[in-house]
């Protein structure tokens, strides 16, 4: 993969790693609020593993909205991380960060492919939705993966200015 010199063509890969770190942090705070204001019968969880009855049990006691909470202030915790890494220039503490991306873009992924695909199967001929749902899914997906890449060519910079030594000179100029 070819490294990422600028994000966004102005800023560099550093700002940019901060900004998606702290767009993270925001939208994981806003995502755990309206998870619990939010009215239930407007958001609907379900596990999709076991049947209709134990799937209702399980949302009656918000075990699913409990599981996200904490996987949300998980994703505040490595973003956070992430801030210090780049603070302190330290690739090590950005591989969390950086692993735990790519594996929740694969989610995501199989997440708008089958929220969309139950909306086109759906008895309500729910096209539109469906439509709107993949399309505007994976558009996020590539503003994701291409924010992850800025993030990851970041991560390699940092590494390798962890192994070359920060003072000394660069290997062009031995």
């Amino acid at each position: 993969m070819q490294r990422l010199r600028k994000c966004c063509c102005c800023a560099s890969t550093r700002t940019g790693s901060l900004i998606t770190a702290v767009l993270g942090i925001i939208l994981s705070i806003i995502t755990i609020i309206i998870i619990w204001t939010v009215t239930t019968h407007r958001i609907t969880f379900s596990t999709f593993i076991f049947d209709e009855e134990f799937d209702k049990k399980l949302s009656d006691l918000d075990i699913p909205r409990i599981i996200l909470t904490i996987n949300l202030c998980f994703t505040v915790l490595i973003c956070t991380l992430l801030i210090i890494a780049i603070k302190k220039r330290r690739s090590w503490l950005m591989l969390p960060w950086v692993v735990l991306g790519i594996v929740l873009a694969v989610g995501l992924l199989i997440s708008v492919l089958h929220t969309s695909i139950t909306y086109f199967l759906d008895k309500d001929d729910q096209y539109i939705l469906g439509t709107i749902v993949l399309i505007g899914g994976l558009l996020y997906l590539c503003l994701y993966l291409y924010l992850w890449a800025v993030v990851f060519s970041h991560y390699l910079d940092t590494r390798d200015e962890e192994e070359r030594g920060r003072y000394r000179k660069a290997p062009y100029r031995r």
